[in-house]
């Protein structure tokens, strides 16, 4: 027997949605923990996007443009003294085109034997340093190599400025050797004083060169270490401590001698005498 179903007026058929609930997103539940605990725990974002994020533009550029000037930025050393400005730029024209040429120059107006050439880019660079280190320049043989933290020695102070010095720890001196020795070894590089110390009356085979600038004590340790004084390859290092029991910061002509518990300082007076044993 078939039934007819009748559909009660007090109970109208439920209206059809056409709404389609937005697709179910699943996400990964170890990356979402990972989430949630760097949001609890407040592990900030990596550095890198950090730096990109907080580094202005200009602050890029200008670091941009500081490496690529060390690139190109090289360091000669060892040139005659009379070897002007004009003839350094022409010997490296030979490699590219010269942007700058800065000859280093003493109080007295006398080059100093180094300089700094600045090449239009990195390889032209890269390729004086290849061709022209060793180089044979009237009787002497330079130095090329890329600058490192060097720059252009500072104009001296005026009088009464108190002078940070910098100084090197020089070992391996001769016996014989004293401070007017050492510091004519140095007299380069403009040191402002020396010093040899002695213990029980004799010399112990090392001493102190204070300097002006960073620059020049760290040009002086380029050049002049393993280099012989007296017929003795002399080492040299920065010095560690600014607490040292040898004081070796005094001026020259301060004091002749020190007495540091058993040691003695020689100090390098004006008139180039030595201590008196």
């Amino acid at each position: 027997m078939a039934l007819s179903l009748a559909r009660s007026p007090q109970y109208p058929a439920a209206a059809v949605s056409h709404f389609a609930p937005p697709p179910l997103q699943l996400r990964s539940p170890r990356r979402h923990c990972r989430a949630r605990q760097r949001l609890r725990l407040g592990v900030p974002a990596p550095a890198a996007a950090v730096a990109a994020a907080s580094s202005p533009p200009e602050a890029q550029a200008e670091e941009e443009q500081e490496q690529g000037e060390k690139r190109r930025k090289l360091y000669v050393a060892n040139l005659p003294w009379s070897f002007p400005a004009p003839e350094v730029e022409k010997l490296f024209a030979e490699c590219g085109t010269v942007k700058d040429v800065e000859v280093i120059k003493g109080k007295d107006g006398r080059n100093r034997g180094f300089a700094f050439v600045t090449m239009s880019t990195a390889e032209e660079a890269a390729a004086a340093v290849e061709k022209l280190n060793s180089h044979d320049v009237r009787g002497r043989t330079i130095k090329v190599e890329f600058s490192k933290s060097f720059r252009k020695p500072a104009p001296p102070p005026p009088p009464g400025t108190i002078i940070e010095r910098h100084k090197l720890y020089v070992s391996n001196l001769p016996w014989k050797a004293r401070a007017p020795n050492v510091k004519e070894f140095f007299a380069k590089f403009n040191p402002l004083s020396s010093n040899v110390i002695f213990d029980n009356g004799r010399a112990a085979g090392y001493g102190f060169v204070s300097f002006g600038t960073k620059e020049e004590a760290e040009i002086a340790l380029s050049e002049l270490d393993g280099k012989e004084l007296m017929g003795r390859p002399v080492r040299l290092k920065w010095r560690e401590s600014d607490d040292d029991k040898v004081e070796a910061a005094k001026a020259d002509g301060e004091v002749e001698a020190v007495n540091i518990e058993g040691a003695r300082v020689e100090g390098a007076s004006e008139d180039g005498g030595e201590d008196k044993q």
